[in-house]
């Protein structure tokens, strides 16, 4: 959504959004950020999102209208107090993946692609695919190389040039060996002393990358208390979007 209010010139966004709802003959889920929903990963790693540019006012004012529309459409909208969209989609793509639903993510958030990766079958998302990197391999790539969007610095001095040194699959398994205290974890991949040496030196912050590139567990209760059902109606919808438009 943000990034169709950043690329919408015509002012019609969320009037677009909204009839694409209307039309659209599958359920709809719009998952949103709760309220200081980078707090518990900022409590891992304080260092988490800090300094990242925020959306204009505009863009805020764009959700708000957006998500008031769309309390007259089919859409089902969740918004969980201090947990991120992402936590949310995955307990809802692992709930109904698992039963062999199809799901589709509208989202380019390539942190999703995790989610790809553990239901191939079940799930597809809109995030551009990272050369070399599988959607199996999304969480440990940003564990070792980071991720500049969410200010997660990564693996000193290792970088995409040793991720594309190594196999997925071989850093997977050292970093499951790492996590699980093996002493030998380093053993079968290409690295520098000086990058085994860094991890050895800071295996909190290791962890702390890994816990927060993965996806936090949600208490069911909680998203049942804060999801509401919209209930369909063309006009109020409409008219909902000329209040705020005019």
């Amino acid at each position: 959504m943000r990034v169709v209010l950043e690329t919408d010139v015509s002012g019609l966004g969320p009037r677009n959004f909204m009839q694409d709802v209307f039309a659209c003959p599958d359920p709809v889920i719009c998952v949103w950020d709760g309220p200081k929903g980078s707090s518990k990963r900022r409590e891992i790693f304080p260092g988490y999102k800090v300094g990242r540019k925020a959306p204009d006012t505009g863009i805020y004012n764009g959700f708000h209208m957006t998500q008031k529309a769309l309390e007259h459409t089919k859409a089902v909208q969740i918004k969980v107090p201090g947990y991120e969209a992402d936590d949310v989609i995955a307990l809802l793509v692992r709930r109904y993946a698992a039963r062999g639903q199809m799901i589709a993510i509208y989202s380019n958030d390539y942190d999703m692609m995790q989610l790809v990766g553990e239901f191939p079958k079940n799930v597809v998302c809109g995030s551009k695919p990272k050369e070399n990197v599988p959607a199996e391999a999304v969480r440990v790539y940003k564990t070792w190389v980071g991720d500049q969007s969410d200010k997660i610095p990564g693996v000193k001095g290792f970088g995409a040039k040793w991720w594309d040194e190594n196999t997925p699959a071989k850093l997977q398994s050292a970093t499951e060996k790492f996590l699980a205290g093996d002493p030998h974890w380093f053993a079968g991949i290409s690295a520098p002393s000086h990058v085994i040496n860094w991890v050895n030196n800071n295996a909190d912050l290791v962890r702390a990358y890994w816990d927060i590139v993965g996806f936090l567990d949600v208490p069911e209760d909680l998203v049942t208390e804060h999801t509401t059902i919209g209930q369909p109606d063309y006009a109020k919808a409409d008219a909902t979007l000329k209040e705020f438009l005019q």
